[in-house]
């Protein structure tokens, strides 16, 4: 007996001397950037996995553009390979041929369905019953609600095609589902972090997490294989039909690579990323928008104006928007600010690189830090303040080229797909808002200065009543 506890020692020891070894030979053969301290082998209570956060506009533009290529992969985690169904999605995919080519069609589908005046007309329908819902209202109100609810139904137009009624139980209990699924990620997982003793047990709130994961699974599952049923070549009703026809033209060119990133799978999970990466950041920043709105009424005053002398009582057009340009200076600068990012979605290195100088050994974990690029006092004068002429020239039009700080949709291989969709779609969207009404907080109430946190570093603004009163003309 003794001479077996003797043996287990002995390896227990051998085993800890050999990984500490392992730990000083990887120290000293990378140049690491600096960072806080750790245990060795156990490191810092997020993980023993390697780090880094770019901080400043050089290194992510070295990292993200100048080396685009190593920095475009993702961690694979736990909790993400779970949703993406094993990284079957475009967003948390890592970057691979397949990757490439996923991305590519999403992005010529997306393209081919919004073409012309759809997406302007689906906007302005989609806001026409909601405005006309929140003129309704007698008294305060909360206007995230209002929100997520056009968001939501805009993105089923835009992926089924349907025009749902304002209260539609499936879009609300969607949207239920993706605060409850972001509030649950956004706080991490313990099963992240020692992935393999999920195997043991698991936590109460990673149960909750598979349950809403399967039940949004569940609803966009539904909607494709109703879309599958009623499919007809040639006849474009929406997004959906977008990836449909392009699983279609793979086949007939006998396109093998291309038909496997469009089975049922890989379909569903994109899908669910125009869902989820489309509506969480909008719905968001123009929260966002609307609080800063009812903070500065002058400034509010100035977009009314604006969109009073630029389009009038008529219906806005997206050829408006060349001439709005202090009211997007205001939402530009409301992406600035509002931090509603955070540290967006992680790369990861998927060979050795190099950043200002350190090493960045394949497989580390890179964090953008939207915050500090977005808050540099280098690039940005008064950065606490909330000033939309840092977008204007001295004519008070769009300055052509935006400061290489500000990266809400992020950069490089990973920028976001969407961009141009979400940029017209918030303009619209703001835009329309404040041409039919005048926007306040209730009487009395002061605004509410602390922000609270998301998830994944986002900050929201403090939750707050609105009351509307409709414009004249």
């Amino acid at each position: 007996m003794l001479k077996w506890s003797i043996n287990i020692q002995t390896i227990l020891a051998g085993m800890s001397i050999g990984l500490f070894v392992y730990y000083v030979i990887k120290r000293m053969r990378y140049r690491l950037p600096p960072g806080p301290w750790c245990i060795p082998l156990i490191g810092h209570y997020k993980s023993p996995q390697t780090w880094v956060v770019l901080n400043d506009i050089n290194s992510v533009l070295e990292a993200m553009v100048t080396k685009k290529t190593d920095f475009a992969g993702r961690p694979q985690i736990t909790s993400g390979d779970v949703f993406t169904e094993g990284g079957k999605d475009i967003t948390l995919a890592n970057y691979s041929a397949s990757w490439k080519l996923h991305r590519k069609i999403v992005g010529k589908a997306l393209r081919n369905y919004l073409q012309g005046d759809l997406l302007e007309n689906m906007i302005q329908d989609n806001m026409n019953k909601f405005l006309d819902k929140m003129a309704e209202e007698k008294g305060p109100f909360v206007f995230k609600e209002y929100m997520d609810l056009i968001i939501f139904h805009q993105l089923y137009t835009i992926c089924f095609g349907e025009k749902r009624p304002v209260d539609d139980p499936e879009v609300k209990r969607f949207i239920k589902l993706d605060n409850d699924l972001l509030e649950k990620f956004g706080s991490g997982f313990f099963e992240d972090v020692f992935p393999y003793l999920r195997h043991i047990f698991t936590t109460a709130k990673w149960k909750k997490m598979l349950v809403l994961t399967e039940e949004v699974l569940n609803i966009l599952r539904k909607n494709l294989k109703e879309h599958k049923e009623t499919f007809q070549p040639g006849v474009n009703r929406d997004f959906t039909d977008s990836m449909l026809i392009a699983k279609q033209e793979a086949k007939d060119e006998g396109d093998e690579a291309a038909l496997e990133i469009l089975d049922d799978t890989h379909l569903v999970q994109t899908i669910s990323n125009i869902f989820i990466a489309g509506a969480d950041t909008t719905r968001f920043l123009i929260d966002w928008f609307v609080y800063f709105m009812t903070r500065f009424p002058e400034t509010q005053a100035k977009c009314q104006e604006e969109i009073d002398r630029v389009v009038g009582s008529k219906q806005l057009s997206m050829k408006d928007r060349g001439n709005l340009d202090y009211t997007e200076a205001c939402i530009f600068e409301t992406m600035r600010i509002s931090n509603s990012v955070g540290f967006g979605i992680p790369h990861m290195t998927v060979c050795d690189s190099q950043v200002g100088g350190y090493d960045v050994p394949k497989g580390t974990t890179v964090l953008i830090n939207y915050w500090a690029l977005h808050h540099d006092p280098k690039q940005w004068k008064d950065p606490e303040q909330f000033d939309p002429h840092r977008f204007l020239d001295e004519n008070g039009k769009m300055k052509p080229t935006k400061p290489d700080s500000w990266l809400p949709f992020s950069v490089g291989r990973r920028v976001c797909l969407g961009e141009s969709l979400a940029k017209s779609d918030i303009l619209l969207i703001c835009a329309n808002l404040l041409q039919r009404f005048e926007i306040s907080l209730p009487e009395g109430v002061k605004p509410n200065l602390e922000c609270h946190m998301k998830g994944f570093g986002m900050e929201m603004p403090p939750d707050y009543n609105i009351v509307v009163k409709e414009r004249s003309g």
